[in-house]
């Protein structure tokens, strides 16, 4: 399986997307040559140091993102002792050119750009292979598309479901591997004629990257007649946004917020991953709704709420409303089991949602009734590699709670199961419509295998 760690980091992100981004390009012009290079003498592995892989240009963001993300301190410019990956040997060029990679990587990081500098022109001028050096510049490419991220007030994007009634639902799902393209063909063995994505194209939503990795994959299996949506993820705004809005144009979705509508139900869907593009240079990671000038999207999605008339109402969003497994974000410091913002906006209209669905953290729970929410619903681990000793269904310690309440329980049936070793299952959800009512079902799926439903479902 590959390698597919993500982290809540733009610079690691991108430097990611620039990995995959190259080995794309040479992938795609060794196809092209193939046919005219067949029965001519190839280097022996003795004559020529192999190319780095895909997995060894990826360690020095593995490494510095596992070390981030264990609360590890990393202040000096340099990593010493540094592991790359298997295919490395020790004091190889390879892992002194992944050190130095990393090295840049972090001065990247910490804002040190005379550091990155010099290191660039380490890579450069180095023994090191051309392909180091072409991720430095793809990543500086993309980060040249980073400015003031796209927004789209003002709209009211209302998309006709029409006859659609099997409606598949996906969260972070866009990694473009093998256990995606399975999960979405069990997908459409169920015949689905809608795909909501929660959101996330990884690793930092680039074009290339929305295009691969979400639109043609989806085109291709699922066909032209299938309706696709996605919303607002982090890893959307990583590459500053321009990527997603390319999908979304593609989409005809309008905006990063939309409402799917018919005589009986409305989608609505909100953006919470503008507002967490960039959790390392803001005092708090608790992402909120837009506001732009006098518009706000939160009122865009009350009007809805308040003026739905018959229709039952199902919110999307890319972010938690809350988590006991982990801390959805932080205020002064203190690590929250909710996100106070989104409570805020709709606790005097949270008994009129019949479904809340969203997805940012990788897992599967199915939530008792919480902060006057009869169904809280996280589908969130639909593709990205989920290690049973990194992640539990285990409540957390230390979590602000609403009120000093308890912190949310769920379902022990819809647990995802894992391969016996150690990676969870993927999942996604099926929403059926049958007039004013609907049924939701909940499916596993074994890294490339075959989708099984789970013992539990939503009743509507």
């Amino acid at each position: 399986m590959p390698n597919v760690y993500t982290y809540s980091d733009p610079t690691l992100s991108l430097w990611q997307a620039a990995v995959a981004d190259v080995k794309r390009r040479h992938a795609s012009v060794q196809s092209r040559m193939a046919p005219a290079t067949q029965g001519r003498m190839t280097l022996a592995p003795n004559d020529a140091a192999a190319p780095p892989t895909k997995d060894d240009l990826m360690a020095p963001a593995l490494n510095l993102g596992a070390a981030i993300k264990a609360g590890s301190v990393i202040a000096a410019p340099a990593v010493p002792g540094l592991s790359v990956t298997a295919s490395a040997k020790s004091g190889s060029i390879l892992v002194d050119c992944a050190k130095t990679a990393a090295r840049f990587l972090l001065a990247e990081i910490t804002g040190n750009h005379p550091q990155s500098d010099i290191l660039t022109g380490e890579l450069k001028d180095s023994k090191c292979d051309p392909l180091w050096c072409e991720c430095v510049a793809t990543y500086f490419a993309f980060k040249l598309a980073v400015g003031n991220l796209p927004y789209r007030p003002n709209q009211n994007p209302v998309i006709d479901l029409g006859q659609r009634t099997r409606i598949a639902i996906v969260g972070d799902w866009g990694t473009g591997d093998k256990v995606a393209i399975n999960l979405l063909q069990q997908v459409a063995s169920l015949k689905a004629d809608v795909l909501i994505h929660l959101g996330d194209v990884y690793y930092a939503g680039t074009q290339n990257e929305e295009q691969a990795n979400f639109l043609d994959i989806c085109r291709s299996i699922l066909g032209k007649n299938v309706l696709l949506v996605s919303l607002c993820g982090n890893h959307d705004m990583y590459s500053g946004g321009n990527g997603y809005y390319w999908l979304v144009d593609q989409l005809h979705q309008q905006a990063s917020y939309f409402c799917l509508q018919n005589s009986n139900w409305q989608f609505l869907a909100m953006d919470t991953g503008h507002n967490d593009n960039n959790p390392l240079t803001v005092n708090t990671n608790m992402t909120r709704l837009m506001t732009y000038g006098t518009w706000a999207e939160k009122d865009w999605l009350l009007d809805k709420i308040n003026r739905a008339g018959g229709r039952k109402t199902v919110l999307l969003s890319h972010h938690q409303l809350f988590s006991p497994f982990t801390s959805v974000g932080s205020v002064d410091g203190r690590p929250y089991a909710y996100n106070p913002n989104l409570r805020a906006i709709f606790e005097e209209v949270t008994p009129q949602i019949a479904l809340w669905f969203w997805g940012h953290e990788h897992t599967l729970a199915i939530y008792d009734a919480y902060m006057n929410l009869q169904r809280g619903r996280c589908v969130g681990a639909s593709a990205v590699p989920v290690f049973t000793n990194q992640q539990s269904y285990k409540n957390a310690t230390g979590l602000e709670t609403y009120g000093g309440a308890a912190l949310p329980t769920w379902n022990t049936k819809a647990q995802l199961g894992n391969n016996g070793e150690e990676v969870y299952n993927n999942c996604f959800a099926l929403m059926t419509l049958n007039g004013a009512s609907a049924n939701v079902d909940y499916y596993q799926v074994p890294l490339l295998g075959t989708a099984a439903k789970l013992p539990v479902s939503d009743q509507v």
